[in-house]
């Protein structure tokens, strides 16, 4: 017997999402927003839509029984919607909703976005949350005259390089009875580093030691003597010891060596393994690479990031890793 599986229609997702983008425009488009009345959407929740329904079944009882008190009981409760529509509005007015900066995270671990939330009005009972994802919302319970950082984490799990959505910022108060919200898309993207796995390259992982344990290389210079060699023709005679030659009657000359950090290459063709378990150990490599302040390169399937070090070298190579063959949302 065949099994037949649907894909649910995603006509109306495309509709919502169309509405959205058309709604958002530029206003909303910014890493910090103020709340005001063109930035501000209200309209009655679900309990609120079942609270105005029985209120009309309320209102059109009154009328055909003529009954005085149910009608006082509809008006009483039109008069608690209106009242709720705009308590919740004057609520989150003037609320300011900042952006700070992103955490991201190796995988399977989610990014976190931190926020800086802040009032001069009481607020009360806001959230911020992900589209689809609010099961790890945000929740401030109240705001005033304070800044209250928070963090809301992303649900991206998967090794890749995300552009942010729009977040939105809702709140039901008073009484659940309304829907008050807004959005705020910040012009930035999220990256999920690939799973840190220890390498099994001896090649890379000597290379490394060496350059941790010993953290030098010799190379021919002027800084500390090395060894004595036979005296050429070619050679001067700055360099030739005496001392020795009065002894032996050899002409032996002195050899010196500087000693600098021999650069580290980490190469995706020489780790083993599948595409993920090859960035997983390129990204160990380079975490480690980086703890131990070395210079170090990463060459790629399709990029090649120069020798170098420090703090924005390591992210500019863990972003890289994050993005080879991904092309997420």
């Amino acid at each position: 017997m065949r099994i037949y599986k649907f894909k649910r229609p995603t006509l109306i997702d495309d509709i919502k999402s169309a509405i959205l983008t058309a709604l958002l425009k530029n206003k909303h488009k910014k890493n910090s927003i103020t709340l005001k009345h063109n930035t501000i959407y209200v309209l009655p929740s679900t309990l609120g839509v079942y609270f105005s329904v029985v209120a009309s079944l309320n209102f059109v009882m009154g009328i055909n029984y003529q009954n005085n008190l149910i009608l006082f009981m509809a008006y009483l409760m039109f008069v608690i919607i209106i009242f709720a529509l705009l308590l919740g509005y004057s609520n989150a007015r003037g609320l300011t909703v900042s952006f700070k900066y992103a955490i991201d995270s190796f995988a399977p671990q989610t990014p976190q976005l931190v926020w800086q939330i802040e009032a001069d009005d009481p607020c009360q009972s806001i959230t911020l949350s992900y589209p689809k994802d609010l099961k790890n919302a945000c929740y401030i319970t109240r705001v005033k005259n304070e800044v209250i950082k928070c963090q809301l984490s992303l649900p991206y799990t998967k090794r890749g390089c995300y552009k942010l959505k729009p977040i939105k910022i809702a709140s039901n108060y008073p009484f659940g009875l309304v829907s008050v919200w807004s959005y705020i898309q910040p012009n930035k993207a999220v990256y999920v580093y690939p799973s840190i796995i220890k390498t099994t390259n001896q090649k890379h992982q000597n290379l490394v030691a060496n350059n941790t344990d010993e953290g030098t290389e010799k190379h021919k210079g002027d800084d500390e003597f090395e060894s004595l060699i036979t005296h050429l023709p070619e050679m001067g005679l700055q360099r030739i010891s005496w001392k020795h030659y009065a002894k032996t009657q050899q002409l032996l000359v002195k050899q010196f060596s500087d000693f600098k950090s021999a650069d580290a290459q980490f190469d995706f063709n020489l780790v083993t393994g599948d595409t993920e378990q090859r960035l997983g150990q390129l990204c160990f490599l380079v975490c480690q690479a980086f703890e131990s302040d070395i210079n170090y390169s990463l060459k790629l399937p399709n990029k090649l990031i120069t020798t170098n070090s420090g703090k924005l070298h390591h992210q500019r190579c863990l972003q890289a890793l994050s993005q080879v063959g991904n092309d997420n949302e």
